[in-house]
């Protein structure tokens, strides 16, 4: 039989405040297109198939079409992640049942799956979706009163349970398969995942895991091997989330069992290159005139003796197609104001703070605007800023001579007629109309 095994997908994730639902569509592509090609028996995705507990509504559906489409191919398996809310896959799990037969599963309780049509032996799959640290207690034994360990042991004798059963379902000859949501001891975290849910204290093991012909991670947004004896992978993410993961190849897993069993990696597209800069201002303009940053996502510390205005519009106008996430420039000789503790002063003022930085740090499409008509403005907005009602900026003037112009054209002049309009709508309490 074939595994094709993915997790991490993210959907929904972006990189600052820039959507990414761009790669991720020509990830899926990618992915489809490996799964009509190798023709799987099985597909199973480990994990974080959203990066949120509530999905944006194009992620959510971008999801789930793709994996409406992958179940065409082959039964499909979605556990949940630290991202994923199981609410919402208790729901889509419930909808996938619907259907006749059923081809599509989400599972955000450890469990066991046996299939009896996929292979000349029965092929089993248990499944260890996220736990919370907080939970671990209500599955780690059938009496949680008396579990005592920590959240490795928990997990450790969870697989152990879930591993009797789904070895008891398979009999003699039948074909274990596992998959998880899991930090490993050993694996190499990126730097996408949370801290929380990777740290020293979340690591768990592999022991036991070597009864299973194949293990299935997920959580790991870096593809890697198991460290320990158990024969398995970490997928890695869909595409590279952020600049942790810039330099990390993509893939997905193809497994082959017969007689032995065959590991094999299907690249995936990596997405936009995210692209880091360090050097001059006249070194990034050199970049972008060779075409290095089209189509990239583009992070750069620019050098330079002077404060450079108007940074990010320059290079949008030198790389029209890149994407900007993050300009820094750094100054030489940034004037800095050596502070004395040994003289007393006034503090500078508000208005004096706003001076100052519109004459040095402002960009020079902030500084077009006449001094004094900025400053007045600025004033006002200050006065103002400790009303209820806030600064006026001179709408009640403009109001009240919009009004004049309007009773104007209704054919009146000046208040009077303003009035007479106003006095024609009035009714007093408790009389009647006339007709």
């Amino acid at each position: 039989m074939k595994l094709l095994h993915t997790a991490d997908w993210h959907l929904g994730a972006k990189l600052g405040r820039h959507d990414r639902m761009d790669d991720h569509r020509a990830a899926l592509r990618a992915l489809l297109e490996i799964a009509t090609s190798e023709r799987p028996d099985l597909i199973v995705h480990a994990g974080d198939l959203f990066d949120a507990y509530r999905p944006p509504y194009p992620a959510l559906r971008l999801g789930v079409t793709a994996l409406q489409r992958l179940a065409r191919i082959a039964p499909t398996v979605v556990i949940s992640g630290n991202h994923d809310s199981g609410a919402l896959f208790d729901v889509l799990d419930d909808m996938a049942g619907m259907a006749s037969p059923r081809r599509l599963r989400f599972v955000t309780r450890p469990r066991v799956l046996e299939f009896d049509d996929l292979a000349e032996v029965p092929v089993v799959l248990a499944c260890v979706p996220f736990i919370p640290p907080g939970a671990i207690t209500d599955y780690a034994t059938g009496d949680a009163s008396r579990f005592e360990g920590d959240y490795a042991d928990g997990i450790r004798s969870l697989n152990d349970r879930v591993m009797d059963r789904a070895r008891e379902a398979a009999g003699p000859h039948g074909i274990v398969l596992y998959t998880a949501h899991l930090h490993v001891d050993g694996a190499r975290p990126g730097n996408s995942e949370r801290r929380f849910t990777v740290g020293e204290d979340h690591a768990t093991h592999t022991k036991g895991l070597h009864r299973a012909l194949y293990c299935a991670f997920g959580h790991i947004h870096d593809p890697q091997q198991l460290p320990g004896s158990a024969r398995g992978r970490y997928a890695g993410s869909l595409i590279p989330l952020d600049y942790g993961e810039s330099s990390q190849g993509k893939h997905a897993v193809v497994v082959t069992i017969g007689d032995d069993v065959q590991v094999d990696e299907r690249d995936l597209p990596p997405g936009r290159p995210l692209q880091s800069f360090n050097g001059t201002l006249r070194e990034l303009e050199t970049r972008a005139a060779d075409g290095a940053l089209d189509g990239c996502f583009v992070k750069a510390l620019v050098k330079s003796d002077e404060p450079v205005p108007d940074l990010a519009d320059r290079v949008a106008e030198w790389s029209p197609k890149c994407v900007i996430f993050n300009l820094v420039n750094e100054v030489a000789n940034r004037p800095v104001k050596a502070i004395s503790g040994g003289q007393d002063g006034e503090e500078p003022s508000i208005e004096d703070l706003f001076l100052e930085w519109r004459s040095t740090a402002a960009t020079v499409r902030a500084t077009k605007a006449p001094r004094e008509t900025v400053l007045t403005l600025f004033r006002e907005a200050v006065a103002g800023s400790g009303d209820e009602e806030g600064p006026d900026f001179g709408l009640t003037e403009l109001t009240m001579r919009g009004e004049g112009v309007l009773a104007a054209l209704r054919g009146g002049s000046g208040s009077g007629a303003a009035g007479s309009h106003d006095a024609s709508h009035t009714r007093e309490p408790g009389r009647q109309g006339d007709g």
